[in-house]
């Protein structure tokens, strides 16, 4: 035991360090004996045991306690030999007192040491070093501290310790470490109580150890629980090769560096959840931005896969539409250098146990953490490609399931506990966008509906006047003009009053002409829109310059509402603007009518006071456009407005 324990301290200390200590407690005492007999100097001689005392304490201080009491004891054989007899309590005095300087400078270097190693790795923690980085240095300041052979620093995975970083004395470096089930027995049972333990022969104790260990040469291990929160969540493993050779204080001193292991490791997490949390607020901040600015649902469905797949760290990510005839359609996917596509339009039929499948029937998330016994198209093209886990969300559309998000990897411990959760915050967005684009779509096509009602009825209104009023104004002017020809030239005052009712029905006649070509222009359907602005242009009482390119025959819809963009600007042109001149442009570019009406008036033109321009606003916006009017005061007045040829 006494040499086990020798060695342990040995091993503390550098070879020559170690040399130079022994050689001056062996040493030291028989050459200040010799000095002090050879000098004949009663006060060197008197003051022999003083000087021993003093090589004592050093030696306690730079050796410990074996160097020091081996000095002690050969002090004493030094004083008996070479001097005359002493008195005996001296002696005694002299080896009670270098004894208790021996341990007692000796437990205060042990704790010196012990606290400068603490103090480095504190160091390390408070300066946020990687992990792997810290528990490597606080493997080799624990096992140089208590002279261990070997030190590894695990962390616990499903029962089994998964070694970060391993230190050994054989070669003085940290190395590679693996995972150490040779010890499962043990760490079950403080991992239980969460209180140190120790084998001090693991051949003994565990026969099915002792072929692991061998692998370290181990015969005797300690190990301390590093504790996060009341929970163990790894640990400390100091191995000897030598049996009982682990002094008893070793869990005491090794408990140090697992409270400061435990405070990083709770550290890293609070920081890493700070992170994550700051992460996936940011990509919902992204993504709730595209919905607020009514971005189509095309670019919300691969803005909100793209920021799931960072987020989860998974390899690909896919939304799929549920269809009403069972199947389910692929409407965006994001890759991270995937080995399998999911490309968007794929539609494949809800069948076989995937997660497609599984939120179909229960509208709640799932997850798979393998793909052994899954089936199903894309899974199994997945599967194929080496993807081994996945989850996903519903998409809930005001209260039906709409679709679903879903994220798969090829790692199975990648996609934490929460990642449903998380996917859950991304699905409520989508949904928010899919219900504001179907509430405007729907807004759109009853405001559609609306302007065609309105349409059909001004044109049933024009041919009714057509084939009515105007056709009847008609017939009478013609049966006048043949009265006027059947009376006699001099027939007077008959003459000139049948000529005062051709020339009022003429006027009735202009009128209602006039009236139906304003509830619909004839021309607009006939010639199109460049006809119709053309006589829009003569018949302005301000003067108008035309500039139309690419612009053919439009749908009719477009027309209709482009006629009366430009007929509403030139009539607040001339009524208000006290313009000298009215530009009109027209142009089509990527499927769209882009049109302009600049004059150059006083401007101060408010949209909000103008019914007209809010009818205006209501009927492009019905098409899916956009009108805009920019009316500075004192520097005229531009409407733009936008159609697109689509709609």
């Amino acid at each position: 035991m006494l040499g086990t324990l020798t060695s342990a301290w040995v091993k503390q200390r550098p070879r020559a360090f170690r040399a130079a200590v022994w050689l001056t407690a062996v040493a030291g005492p028989l050459l200040i004996a010799l000095a002090a007999f050879a000098s004949h100097l009663a006060l060197l001689q008197g003051g022999f045991l003083v000087i021993a005392l003093i090589l004592v304490t050093a030696l306690a201080v730079a050796g410990g306690v074996w160097p020091a009491v081996t000095a002690l004891l050969l002090s004493i054989a030094a004083r008996m030999f070479f001097f005359p007899p002493p008195f005996m309590l001296s002696l005694i005095g002299f080896a009670i007192a270098g004894l208790a300087i021996s341990l007692l400078m000796a437990k205060v270097g042990r704790l010196a040491a012990q606290q400068a190693a603490l103090r480095r790795v504190a160091t390390l923690v408070a300066h946020t070093v990687p992990a792997k980085e810290l528990f490597a240095a606080a493997a080799g300041e624990a096992g140089r501290l208590v002279g261990a052979d070997y030190v590894s620093m695990s962390q616990d995975e499903s029962g089994d310790l998964v070694t970060i970083a391993a230190w050994d004395r054989s070669a003085e470096r940290v190395r590679a470490g693996g995972l150490w089930s040779l010890i499962r027995g043990l760490v079950g049972a403080f991992f239980r109580t969460g209180r140190p333990g120790r084998i001090d022969d693991i051949a003994a104790a565990y026969q099915s150890l002792a072929e692991d260990a061998r692998a370290h040469r181990l015969r005797a291990v300690v190990a301390v629980p590093i504790m996060v929160a009341g929970s163990s969540r790894g640990a400390m493993l100091i191995g000897s090769t030598v049996r009982w050779a682990m002094p008893a204080y070793t869990e005491r001193r090794m408990a140090g560096f697992a409270d400061l292991l435990g405070a990083a490791i709770s550290n890293a997490e609070n920081r890493a959840g700070l992170a994550c949390l700051a992460d996936e607020q940011a990509a919902l901040r992204r993504v709730a931005t595209l919905v607020a600015r009514e971005a189509p649902p095309e670019k919300v469905f691969t803005a909100v896969t793209e920021e799931a797949g960072h987020l989860l760290q998974a390899e690909i990510t896919s939304m799929l539409r549920y269809e009403c005839d069972g199947t389910s359609t692929i409407v965006a996917s994001w890759g991270k250098g995937a080995r399998a596509s999911l490309p968007v339009g794929d539609r494949q039929p809800l069948e076989g146990r995937n997660l497609a499948t599984m939120i179909s029937e229960t509208s709640r998330p799932a997850r798979l953490d393998h793909y052994d016994d899954v089936s199903g198209v894309r899974v199994k093209r997945l599967a194929a490609a080496g993807f081994r886990s996945g989850v996903g969300a519903p998409i809930i559309v005001e209260g039906r399931l709409w679709g679903a998000v879903l994220a798969a990897t090829t790692d199975a411990h990648v996609l934490s506990s929460r990642a449903e959760s998380r996917i859950g915050s991304f699905t409520d967005l989508v949904a928010t966008a899919v219900s504001n684009a179907e509430n405007r779509a729907e807004l759109m096509a009853s405001r559609a509906r609306v302007l065609a009602a309105a349409d059909e009825a001004r044109r049933q209104i024009e041919r009714d006047l057509h084939d009515g009023a105007q056709q009847r104004l008609v017939s009478l002017t013609l049966a006048l003009r043949a009265a006027q020809t059947a009376i006699p030239p001099d027939s007077g005052q008959l003459g000139e009053d049948l000529a005062s009712v051709a020339e009022g029905l003429n006027s009735v006649l202009d009128d209602l002409r006039e009236l139906a070509r304003g509830i619909h222009p004839s021309i607009l359907s006939a010639g199109g829109l460049v006809p119709a602005l053309k006589t829009l242009a003569r018949r302005s009482i301000v003067p108008v310059e035309l500039d139309l390119h690419r612009v053919a025959r439009l749908p009719e819809q477009v027309e209709v509402a482009a006629y009366y963009v430009v007929s509403e600007a030139l009539a607040n042109a001339a009524k208000h603007s006290g313009a000298s001149v009215v530009q009109i442009g027209a142009d089509i570019e990527s499927d769209v009518l882009h049109l302009h009406v600049v004059d150059d008036g006083h401007g101060g033109a408010d949209p909000a006071l103008g019914s007209g321009l809010v009818g205006l606003k209501d009927r492009v916006e019905a098409l899916g456009g956009k009108v805009a009017v920019r009316s500075p005061a004192g520097a005229g007045t531009r409407l733009d407005a936008e159609l697109p040829l689509a709609a």
